[in-house]
């Protein structure tokens, strides 16, 4: 019996010596600055979409009321009653955004506010035409409409015509009634075919830039380098514009829309985590987007440790936005203590694999030769101890 205990000691001691290697400062920082993989935002794009702030500024199609003094649109001999009778008179913007009045023609108002389309009224007539400032008021009285769709995640998904003043991702977003309960993971804006000119007339300035300055440099492949920085331009702006949500309901920012633009609101998918090897329930778990879970919660949810294997080591594996994988071990109980490395925050895409080290395969040998032969249990660190 002596010799029979004197060899389960041995083989006990010779199990409990760890070789696990914990990994170095820049491991750590490197699986800390991993995962989880999100959809790509382009902020250049989104910053250039987002709705600024100011009035509204004229577009085609709008309807415009301009009221100018009565003497200023007289085209016959014929005198109005009075001078300082002021005429209202209704203008739609042309396509080439332009209205016409009286006397001096087409003005541009395409893109201006009302203040700037009065100012640049009084300009076509002061001082040619007026000897004094005439007074002269701009409204709007009926705003041009266009077609947008938008389909997933809302309570009304549908096509909706929106006034050329609500032309924004919030308004549309109002007129489906907003986001479902279970929320939205990201929103994509996918333009039409049409190109929004002032992309056009930016990419068209960047590409004489580029020409000018490649002409000092290579007159032969100064055309083909410049169309080929055009076209890759316009194939960036032509991919939908990819939008995060705040919390599970709001949209990261209100972005401009254009006619015939479609916009899908994804369905918010709980992420998960994974908790495999020597717990109690291995599985997958959710992780919800308004929660963080440390490493023992983790392992917490797959029923605990197994107790006849009684691990110390825990190792995370997570996933680079290169399609990589980092993994970090840590040691989680230290004799009959937890340790620090507990509270590790996972994050959703993690695996947290409990493995086997020499000493747990040892334990687990002795229990299951301690529960055969002896038809009970007793804990190896009782009975040593």
């Amino acid at each position: 019996m002596a010799l029979f205990l004197s060899v389960l000691f041995s083989i006990y001691s010779v199990g409990c010596s760890e070789q696990v290697r914990l990994p170095s400062s820049e491991q750590l920082v490197e699986f800390e600055n991993a995962g989880p993989i999100r959809p790509t935002v382009d902020l250049d794009r989104l910053v250039r979409a987002r709705i600024g702030g100011g009035p509204y500024r004229v577009v085609a199609g709008d309807v415009l009321e301009v009221s100018i003094p009565a003497v200023l649109q007289v085209f016959t001999a014929e005198l109005p009653d009075s001078p300082d009778q002021v005429t209202p008179r209704v203008c739609r913007v042309g396509d080439n955004g332009t209205i016409r009045l009286a006397i001096v023609g087409e003005i541009e108002v395409a893109g201006k506010s009302l203040a700037e389309i009065e100012s640049a009224v009084i300009a076509a007539y002061y001082p040619k035409y007026s000897v004094i400032v005439p007074p002269v008021a701009a409204r709007i009285l009926e705003y041009n409409t266009s077609k947008v769709s938008i389909i997933g995640a809302v309570q009304k998904p549908g096509v909706y015509s929106l006034p050329s003043d609500q032309m924004s991702l919030v308004a549309l977003l109002m007129q489906a009634e907003g986001i479902v309960d279970e929320g939205a993971a990201v929103i994509r804006i996918t333009h039409n075919d049409q190109p929004d000119p002032s992309i056009s007339q930016e990419e068209d300035l960047i590409s004489t830039h580029l020409k000018q300055l490649l002409d000092t440099l290579d007159n032969g492949r100064t055309a083909e380098i410049a169309d080929a920085t055009n076209s890759a331009g316009r194939a960036r702006e032509s991919e939908p514009l990819v939008l995060p949500v705040k919390g599970l309901n709001i949209p990261f920012a209100d972005v401009a829309l254009r006619d015939g633009d479609s916009v899908e609101v994804e369905r918010l998918e709980l992420p998960l985590f994974t908790v495999i090897g020597l717990v109690n329930r291995p599985g997958n778990f959710p992780y919800p987007p308004d929660v963080q879970y440390n490493l023992m919660q983790a392992v917490g949810f797959a029923g605990g440790f197994n107790q006849a294997a009684e691990p110390r080591y825990a190792t995370v594996y997570r996933l680079k936005p290169d399609g990589t994988i980092v993994s970090a071990i840590f040691k989680v109980i230290n004799g009959s203590k937890l340790t620090n490395a507990s509270n590790v925050l996972i994050k959703p895409g993690d695996i947290v694999a409990v493995e086997h080290t020499s000493r747990t395969r040892t334990k687990l040998f002795l229990d299951r030769v301690f529960r055969i032969n002896m038809g009970v249990y007793v804990p190896l660190t009782n009975m040593f101890e």
